[in-house]
């Protein structure tokens, strides 16, 4: 009986892991070529550009993962780059990142945005993109090369 419980929870979180997959071609072969491995809700929580996806889908060939296959490779890697594209990075507000997000975000160094987060604290909030060429120290042209991921 337990057994048979089991069998069916595990059905029913499969079935509700392929509502997560968005109906596009290919969504039944890579779902199935998904889960012989792992949860399909492991691809769901990927958001990749479609390089991103080859690396990924080739990591999984590597450990045995079985595509018989070049279009089988194919189906896999269009289906997974358009139902799971990149997401645009968020704009980071400078007013109230850590100087860990600023380095993630605009690839700062973290002295660099140490430098940032002391003048904030010191003297207030940035207004604009000009307010932050007052930071004695920083190289501005890391933040102008990275203006549009800013917001105030």
């Amino acid at each position: 009986m337990r057994i048979s419980i089991f069998v069916f929870v595990a059905a029913l979180s499969s079935v509700s892991a392929w509502g997560q997959f968005p109906d596009l071609p290919g969504k039944d072969f890579t779902v199935k070529s998904c889960s012989n491995c792992h949860e399909p809700e492991r691809a769901t929580s990927l958001h990749q550009d479609k390089d991103g996806w080859d690396a990924t889908i080739s990591a999984m060939v590597s450990r045995g993962m079985e595509i018989k296959s070049d279009a089988d490779y194919a189906t896999i890697l269009d289906y997974l780059s358009k139902a799971f594209p990149a997401e645009a990075p968020k704009p980071l507000n400078i007013n109230t990142a850590s100087p860990i997000d600023m380095e993630s975000a605009l690839s700062l160094l973290h002295s660099q945005a140490v430098l940032i987060v002391n003048y904030r604290d010191k003297n207030g909030k940035f207004k604009s993109l000009d307010d932050l060429k007052k930071v004695p120290g920083l190289d501005f042209t890391k933040i102008e090369a990275k203006k549009d991921r800013i917001a105030f």
